[in-house]
Parts: structure tokens; sequence; C-alpha cells
């Protein structure tokens, strides 16, 4: 029932994004607001999440994990009925960054209960049916609302969570454990430096999808000033809010870079399916649809992997889930636009494999690598890690590819100069994910240039998967220099 509690507690934060971002277009209507006002409501709760999240993990060590995740699940409800009943864009958007804080305590705690609850020997398998859960339920939410948003209207989206939310709390009351505090003091002044820099890194990763332009350069810089002075303040502290030495540990880095790597390449993928699938005319509803049996495969890869880790060690599977990555790169370069859509979503499996394969010995090793004090706070530096990672991908890949795809002279032997695609490329952009269209193209034009210039895109990503494949292939090869080999049976 614990790892039920924690995995519906982590699906919730999983589903209520997908949620948000399938019915934006109903929301805008709704309540009659602009396109780019529903865009910043869409990306409100991660922002919020990504400030809250540290601060999070050490209310949790000081006051008790379970204690402060039942908050979280408190604050989902009311904040997740508040949306619902908005009147309008501005009393959606205060709802939007209360359940974003909410979410930083059910991301950044379940962990950190489980490592708690469950003594070392049976950790692994323990994270291992958390994650499954994850996969499972996390499709849930987006699947009800396509259904309950087409008859109910765009309000009854927003009632998902707190119903699920509400689960969530009655189970983590009636059967999990009272967790350990660790009555330290609350380092203020560390938790502001770092919420500002996890907000400034975000928010400027997101939009270098637009290109590179003082939008998003002045964010990433604020971010990485912020992110140094947040170090310098921590070393220098009696009580950090981070505490730097875990970083000392081998393991733990090993641990912590193969995740990143594995968000990273997770974030670009999902773009590039998506752009993918959007110039073949697919609908969204079917891409949800396309995507569950790669989610229901992941949940079997998670719990495969926690069996797995405990026969041949968490340093063999972490390698193993990371080749799955290389893999799925290699394999999206013969993906072409007229590749049938079934071997497409395979990738798209293949990759999401892999990505969970990485997950169950990663987070077992991170947690096994710090005191059991700090759970909460290992728990959000891998949760904070991730969404930077995951938002990198999806911002980098698709720069990338438009680099590449502006260098390709085929564009100037087709008719259309590089301002043309990369025009074309936007309003492709605006309808994959909901973001307002480019003013200088209709879309019909837009589909005219994208029929001429697909196939050179197409090459693009040729080049970029094989050009990727050197970051995964890199961390095996950190993983293994700095994790040793563990005998059979000893994994933990």
């Amino acid at each position: 029932m614990t790892t039920l509690a924690m995995g519906l507690g982590n699906a919730i934060v999983v589903g209520d994004v997908t949620v948000l971002s399938s019915n934006l277009a109903a929301v805008e209507r709704g309540l009659q607001c602009s396109a780019g006002t529903t865009i910043f409501v869409a990306c409100l709760a991660s922002l919020t999440l990504s400030a809250a999240v540290l601060g999070a993990g050490v209310l949790g060590d000081k006051y008790g994990a379970k204690r402060m995740f039942m908050a979280g699940a408190c604050g989902a409800v009311i904040s997740g009925l508040l949306a619902a009943a908005a009147p309008n864009a501005a009393v959606l958007m205060i709802a939007r960054a209360c359940i974003g804080v909410s979410f930083a305590f059910l991301s950044s705690l379940s962990l950190a209960i489980i490592n708690m609850v469950f003594p070392p020997e049976q950790r692994a398998a323990a994270i291992a049916r958390f994650l499954a859960v994850v996969y499972v339920f996390g499709v849930a939410p987006p699947a009800i609302a396509i259904l309950v948003v087409r008859h109910a209207g765009w309000r009854s989206g927003f009632l998902i969570t707190p119903v699920l939310a509400i689960v969530v709390l009655v189970i983590t009351w009636r059967y999990v454990p009272e967790t350990q505090r660790s009555h330290r003091t609350t380092d203020i002044p560390g938790l502001f430096l770092v919420a500002v820099a996890l907000i400034g890194l975000i928010y400027g990763i997101s939009q270098l999808q637009t290109g590179l332009h003082l939008g998003s350069l002045a964010p990433i810089l604020v971010g990485i000033l912020t992110a140094a002075a947040f170090v310098w303040w921590e070393m220098r502290t009696d009580e950090p809010a981070l505490h730097l030495g875990m970083f000392r540990s081998p393991r733990f880095d090993a641990a912590l870079t193969a995740g990143a790597v594995s968000s990273l390449i997770q974030g670009g993928a999902m773009t590039m399916l998506t752009y993918n699938f959007f110039i073949r005319g697919v609908s969204a509803q079917t891409f949800a649809l396309l995507l569950i049996p790669a989610t229901l495969l992941s949940a079997i890869a998670a719990l495969g992997a926690g069996w797995a880790a405990a026969r041949v060690g968490v340093r063999a599977m972490l390698v193993a889930g990371l080749a799955v990555l290389t893999l799925s790169l290699l394999g999206r370069y013969w993906l072409e636009i007229d590749t049938p859509i079934v071997a497409v979503a395979a990738m798209a499996a293949l990759t999401s494999i892999g990505g969970a394969i990485v997950q169950t010995p990663q987070v077992t090793i991170m947690m096994s690598s710090a005191p059991a004090r700090l759970g909460g706070v290992v728990s959000a530096v891998k949760t904070s890690v991730a969404g930077t990672s995951y938002s990198l991908g999806s911002a980098l890949f698709p720069l990338l590819s438009v680099a590449i795809f502006d260098s390709d002279a085929e564009l100037a032997r087709a008719g259309i100069n590089r301002e043309q695609a990369r025009d074309a490329l936007r309003v492709v952009h605006g309808a994959a994910s909901n973001a307002p269209r480019s003013p200088n193209m209709d879309s019909h034009y837009s589909d005219w240039v994208i029929s001429k210039a697909a196939p050179i895109a197409f090459h693009a990503a040729h080049t970029l998967n094989l050009a990727m494949m050197v970051v995964p292939v890199a961390a095996i090869i950190l993983a293994l220099v700095l994790l040793p080999r563990e005998p059979p049976g000893k994994a933990r």
C-alpha cells in the first residue's frame, strides 16, 4: 500500500501536466483568454514545482516526510478545485501556481518515504513497484480527461487531480508508517537562491525551442549566476539546505548523471516524436493512444529491472538501461516520413523502456548513498535534475535539428529560403504544442513548405540522433568507471 500511495502521488503529477496540455484549446475558449495566457498557465505549475522541490525535501526531512506528503495531497485537492471553479484566467493562474507547490511535496517525498519504510534488501524491488505504479497510473488521467472534457466541459478536466489526490491522502493516512524527523534548521536564503536558479534555468531552457534570443538566454544566465551564488552560500552556512558533500560520492554522481542523461534523451525524443506525428497529421487523441503501449511496457520494464538488479547488481542494470537508450537513438536514425506509424511508436516505446530500466538502479543507488535523515533532499535532487534535464532535451533536440536543417543546401534547390523554412517549423511547433502561431506565415502556406522541406528535416533529425548517441555512451563509461562491480545477490 505504501508503494501504491507513493506511486499514485507521483502519477498525479505526471498526468496532470498532460491533462492540461491536451485541453488547452478548451480552456482558452472557456475563459476567453489569449493563446499566450493559456501557454503561461500550462507551464506555471512546472515552474512553481521546480522552485519548491528542494524546499519540500527539506521540510519533509524536518517535519516528517509522511506529514508533508499528506500536506501536498491536501494542497492538490484544494488547488484543483479552485482551478475547476476559476471564474477568470487570473484565478486559474493562482490555482496552477499553488498546485505546482503541492506537486513538489508529492514528487520529492515519495521516494524518501519508500527509502525510510523499506529495509535495504527490499528497497530495489519496492522502487521498481513504485515506478510501475507511476507508469501505469500516469497514463490514466489524460485518457480519462479526453472523455470527460468532451462530454462535461473544460472545468471537469481539473477535477481529476483532486479526486486522485483524495485517494492518495486516504491510503497514505491509513497505511503508510510514520517517518522520522531530523530537527534540522531551515536554510531560507539557500532555498530562495535555488528556487530562483531552477525557475530561471527551466523557463529559459523552455524558451530555447523558439531560438537563441534574449528571452531565452537572459533567464538561463540568471539561473546560472544564482546557482553559483547558491553553491557559494551552501559551502559557508552551518546548516545548508543541500549538503554538497553527497556529490563527493562516485556512486551518487554516476547514478545522478545516468538519470540526467536518461531524462535528456526522453525529453528530446518525445518532442521530436510530437513533430513527427504532427507532420503525418496524427491527432492528439491518436497520439495519446499510441503512447499507452509504451507506458505499459515501461511499467513492466521497471518491475523487471527491480527483479534483475537484485540478481546481477544495480551497476549492470544502469548500464543496460543506458544501452537501450543508445539503441533507441540508433533506431530513430532509420525513421523516415513514410515509415509505418507502428514502427515510430515502437521506437518511442524503446526509449521509454530504457528510461524505466535506468530509473530503478539510479534511485536505489542515490537513496543508499546519503544519510537517511536527508532522504527528502536526495529525492528532491533527483526530481529537480530530472525535470531540468527533460526540459533541456525538449529544447535542445529541436534547436540542434533546426541548426542542421538550416545548413542543408537542399533547401535552396527546393526553392525555399531559410527564413521560410524556419517560419514553417514555428507553425508546426505552435500546432504541436498548442503555442501561438507564427504571424508571418499562414497554415496553408506552411503546409506546402513543410511538404517540400520535410525530407530535409528528417535528414537533420537522423544526423542529430547519431550525434546524440555519444551522450549515453559517455554515461555508460562513467558508470563502469565509478560504480564498483557487485557480486550477484548483493545489489542494494
